[in-house]
C-alpha cells in the first residue's frame, strides 16, 4: 500500500494540482510561464491539441474548435463536435485532456499513479462518476474524490493561527462555474463538515457573461448601429467570433475592477461591409456590481437556508472563510459582511486552497499500485534474473511488511498499525524517533500489531522502522521511514450530497416507493 499524496483542483475555468510530502504541500507550477494554474480549455488545431493558456488564446483565432467550462457537462450526454478532427468529443475526455497536462507540471519526475480530485459538494452520482472516469482515462490507477468545500477548510484550518477554532464556521467558496458553501464544526481535536448547500451554474463565467450581455453589446449597438447584434452575438450566431473575443475581454476586466473604478474594453471587430473596425468600451466598478448583485444576493439566501436548517443564527458563526477566485471581486466580501454581519476572513489563498486541501487529504489516503509492464520489460526482467540472480531484497527473508498510519494528526499521539506476510519467528524490529524521545527498543516480530507513538507538537516527526535477524543484524532492505505532522487536520468522511435509498415493490398500488438508507449528509 502507498499513499496517494497528489491533489488535484479540476476547476472550470483554472486548474492545479499538488502533492503533499513531509507534512506540507507544494502546489506544482506550469514549466511553461511558471504559473500555478492551468487554464481549463482545449483547443483542437488541425496538427495537434492544446491546453492550458495556449488554447484560451486560440480562441480569437478558431473559436469552433475550442472548449472550455465542460466541467458544467459532467455526468450527461453532451457531446462537443471538434471541426479540425471531424469527430465528437466528450467533458470527460475533454477533462482527462486537463488532467494529463497538469502531470506535466510535476518537476520532481515523478508519474503519480493515484490521485484526489475535488468535486463541487452539490454533484449527483452521474457526475462524480464521470469525474472519476476523467482520472482512469488521464492515466491515473486510483482516483478518490473530495468535496471541494471540504479541501478548502483542510487548507484553511491547517494554516490558521488562530488558537480557538472550536465553534461553527462557514467556507464560501465561489469558483469559476460553481459555488458551494460549507457548515464546518470544530470541536477540540475534530473538524466535521455539518452541512454545505451549492449551484453548480453559478460562478465567474456568469458574470462574464453578463458584461457582455449587459454592458457591452448595449454600447457596441450604439457606437456601430448594429441593431440585430443582440440576437447574433452567441455561440452559433454570425458574430460567434466577436462573442468568444467578448467573453475573454470581460473576463480581463472583471479582474481589473478588482482593483480599479474603471476598466477600458478595446477590441477589433468586423462591420457587415467587411471593414475592421477598432472599439473602444468602457465599464465601471459600480455597473459591474449591479449586473452581478442578483447572483450574489442568491448565494446569501442558499447560506440562510443551510443555518435555518441547522438552526444556527449568524451570531453562532465564528468567521466566513473566503475561497475561490471570484471571491477576489470586492463587492462579494462587502456584500457578506453588510448582509450576514459575520466576520469575513481572507486568510486562505483563493485560487489554490481547494488543490491544497485535496493534498492535505491524499496525503491520508493509501492505495495498492498495480504493477504494469510491456513485454519487452518482462522480458528483460527474467533474463536479467536467470543471468545475474540480483533481486532487491534477501531472498532468504521472504516477508512483506506494511505499516498504515495517519501522516497528519492533531492527536498527542498515532496508532501504528503493521502487518506482515510471511514467518515472523526469528526476526526483531525497532520504532525510533529521530529526536531519540521514542524508542521501543528490540521487540519480536508478529503477523500484525500496533504501536502507539508520541508526537512533539506542531512539527514534522519523523520515525525510522527497522528490521534485524535474532542476533541484532540489521536487515536494510526493509527500513521504512515515517514522517507524521502533529497539529493538522483531518477527515475522514465526507457528507452525502443526495439521500441514498432502496427501491422496493409497492405490489398492493402496482407501483415503487423509496425506502430511506441514509440521509443527505
Amino acid at each position: 500500500m502507498e499513499t496517494i499524496n497528489y491533489g488535484i483542483d479540476l476547476g472550470t475555468t483554472n486548474s492545479l494540482i499538488a502533492k503533499f510530502e513531509n507534512g506540507r504541500v507544494t502546489i506544482f507550477k506550469n514549466p511553461i510561464g511558471q504559473k500555478e494554474t492551468l487554464a481549463s480549455v482545449v483547443a483542437f488545431r488541425k496538427d495537434r491539441i492544446l491546453v492550458g493558456d495556449k488554447a484560451r488564446e486560440y480562441i480569437t483565432k478558431d473559436p469552433t474548435n475550442v472548449f472550455g467550462s465542460f466541467k458544467r457537462k459532467m455526468g450527461t450526454d453532451s457531446k462537443y463536435y471538434v471541426v479540425n478532427i471531424d469527430d465528437n468529443v466528450t467533458p470527460v475526455t475533454l477533462s482527462a485532456y486537463i488532467l494529463k497536462e497538469l502531470k506535466t507540471f510535476l518537476h520532481n519526475g515523478e508519474k503519480p499513479l493515484a490521485a484526489v480530485i475535488t468535486i463541487p459538494a452539490s454533484f449527483d452520482t452521474m457526475q462524480s462518476n464521470a469525474t472519476q472516469k476523467a482520472g482512469l482515462e488521464a492515466g491515473f490507477q486510483t482516483v478518490y474524490l473530495l468535496q471541494e468545500p471540504i479541501a478548502a477548510s483542510l487548507a484553511y484550518f491547517n494554516h490558521s493561527k488562530v488558537e480557538d477554532k472550536s465553534g461553527y464556521w462557514l467556507v464560501y467558496d465561489l469558483g469559476g462555474g460553481t459555488f458551494d458553501v460549507a457548515l464546518v464544526k470544530i470541536e477540540q481535536t475534530d473538524m466535521q463538515v455539518v452541512d454545505h448547500e451549492g449551484n453548480n451554474f453559478l460562478g465567474g463565467v456568469d458574470f462574464d457573461a453578463a458584461i457582455v450581455e449587459q454592458l457591452l453589446v448595449p454600447q457596441i449597438i450604439e457606437k456601430t448601429g448594429l441593431d440585430n447584434l443582440k440576437e447574433e452575438i452567441t455561440a452559433s450566431g454570425s458574430y460567434e467570433k466577436l462573442f468568444y473575443i467578448l467573453l475573454h475581454k470581460a473576463e480581463e476586466a472583471k479582474k481589473e475592477l478588482s482593483s480599479q473604478e474603471i476598466a477600458d474594453v478595446e477590441f477589433s471587430m468586423e462591420m457587415p461591409n467587411g471593414d475592421l473596425e477598432d472599439v473602444l468600451l468602457t465599464i465601471s466598478r459600480e455597473q459591474f456590481n449591479q449586473i452581478i448583485s442578483d447572483k450574489i444576493e442568491l448565494t446569501i439566501q442558499l447560506m440562510q437556508q443551510m443555518l435555518d436548517r441547522n438552526n444556527l443564527l449568524t451570531t453562532q458563526i465564528q468567521q466566513v472563510i473566503l475561497v475561490g477566485g471570484s471571491t477576489f471581486i470586492p463587492y462579494v466580501r462587502e456584500k457578506l459582511a453588510n448582509t450576514l454581519s459575520i466576520p469575513v476572513n481572507t486568510d486562505a489563498d483563493p485560487t489554490s486552497a481547494v488543490a491544497e486541501g485535496a493534498a492535505f487529504y491524499a496525503g491520508n489516503k493509501y492505495f495498492q499500485p498495480v504493477e504494469e509492464k510491456t513485454n519487452e520489460e518482462l522480458s528483460e526482467v527474467t533474463i536479467d534474473a536467470l543471468l545475474d540472480g540480483i533481486e532487491t531484497k534477501d531472498p532468504s527473508v521472504d516477508l512483506d511488511i506494511q505499516l498504515s498510519y495517519m501522516k497528519a494528526t492533531q492527536e498527542e499521539e498515532e496508532m501504528l498499525l503493521v502487518k506482515v506476510t510471511g514467518v515472523v519467528d526469528g526476526y526483531q524490529y525497532r520504532l525510533v524517533r529521530d529526536d531519540g524521545g521514542f524508542d521501543t527498543g528490540f521487540m519480536p516480530l508478529k503477523t500484525k500489531f500496533t504501536e502507539f507513538l508520541p508526537l512533539l507538537p506542531q512539527v514534522q516527526n519523523i520515525f525510522s522502522f527497522k528490521l534485524y535477524t535474532a542476533v541484532g543484524e540489521e536487515l536494510v532492505d526493509f527500513s521504512q521511514s515515517l514522517t507524521i505532522a502533529q497539529g493538522q487536520y483531518v477527515i475522514q468522511g465526507q457528507p452525502l450530497p443526495k439521500d441514498i435509498c432502496i427501491e422496493v415493490d409497492d405490489r398492493e398500488n402496482n407501483t415503487t416507493k423509496l425506502e430511506l438508507i441514509f440521509e443527505r449528509n
